[in-house]
């Protein structure tokens, strides 16, 4: 995929007079020259490094959660090597699976994509199947396997594209679709301010929002007896209307070093119990008000943090070899899982 510079200037342009409201003059001038400068290398860049963090503030009687986490730069969630022919992802799932391995634990895995194949090392899920020897991990059994991709291209493209479509910010894209959704953009210093959609600020930064909110969508539509379509069509519109903070920083050379972004997603659960229609069968009056009453105080904030590091001469080290073919497996796995 190239981006063109031509697309990305018009987008700037278009940012600047969403942002200012006016048609010229010194001010929009130096706004395009902000976003320009901030984001023109990384238009360009087919090889960098990404690291990335959450932290979420979760209370809510109806989940019976009360949870804090701040971002921890010492332990990214997600880091990533890109290339144009291979990419090596390393996730850390620690904190949320750790609980369930017995105790605290260093658990996550590894991947590396090419074109035409995924490999995947899943070894340190061992401490899972020690944990519960007969859980069923699905493709993610302890081993080295790959997924095909090349195989299942011609009958299932969308799980190809769902599976490549994931995961790993797409830096050029991003340069050109995150500037085109941004508004009331300022900048202080190194610190360049904007607001967009939760759902603009996702597809920009590479995630599938209508994805993305069937996999929110699909176990609470199972629990509540909602059809998953319609939940799906629910949380689309909730992030399409749900306004996002993001911050940019930039390097010494005025370029894009990170992007922050936070949204309040405190009022999901009482958008769902406000859709009593959609509930088969429908609750009563009075078991809806209690619901409600439980969601109401629900208070959930989500903060996700991607550095960027653009390195021209990025080799990235090949993936271990392995014959454990589980295409079938995640086949499977993903249209379980409502893909």
């Amino acid at each position: 995929m190239t981006t063109s510079r031509g697309r990305l200037a018009a987008g700037l342009l278009l940012t600047c007079a969403l942002a200012t409201g006016c048609g010229g003059g010194p001010e929009e001038e130096a706004q395009t020259f902000v976003l320009d400068d901030a984001f023109a290398a990384a238009s360009e860049a087919t090889s960098y490094r990404t690291s990335s963090y959450t932290a979420q503030d979760l209370s809510s009687s109806l989940m019976g959660v009360d949870t804090e986490t701040e971002i921890d730069e010492d332990n990214p969630t997600t880091t990533a090597e890109v290339s144009p022919e291979l990419s090596h992802i390393t996730m850390d799932l620690s904190a949320l699976l750790g609980p369930v391995a017995g105790g605290e634990t260093d658990l996550g895995f590894e991947m590396w994509v090419t074109p035409q194949r995924i490999t995947l090392d899943s070894r340190d899920y061992a401490v899972l199947k020690e944990a519960d020897p007969s859980a069923d991990l699905g493709p993610f059994e302890p081993g080295v396997s790959f997924f095909d991709l090349d195989g299942v291209a011609a009958d299932d493209p969308e799980i190809v594209e769902l599976m490549l479509g994931q995961g790993v910010t797409d830096l050029r894209q991003m340069a050109t679709d995150l500037p085109d959704v941004l508004e009331d953009v300022e900048r202080d210093g190194r610190t360049v301010t904007g607001t967009a959609s939760y759902a603009e600020v996702m597809a920009a930064m590479g995630g599938d929002v209508e994805q993305m909110s069937r996999s929110a969508a699909g176990g609470i539509a199972l629990n509540l007896g909602i059809d998953v379509d319609e939940l799906t069509d629910l949380y689309v519109d909730f992030y399409e209307a749900t306004p996002a903070d993001v911050t940019i920083e930039l390097d010494e050379e005025d370029s894009l070093s990170s992007v922050e972004y936070t949204a309040d997603l405190s009022e999901i659960y009482v958008s769902i119990f406000d859709r009593p229609e959609m509930f088969d069968p429908r609750p009563s009056d009075e078991e809806l008000a209690q619901v409600e009453d439980l969601a109401s105080d629900t208070e959930w904030v989500i903060t996700v943090l991607q550095r960027f590091e653009v390195d021209d001469d990025l080799v990235v080290d090949p993936a271990p070899e392995t014959d454990d073919d589980r295409t079938d497996q995640w086949v499977a796995f993903l249209e379980n899982a409502g893909f």
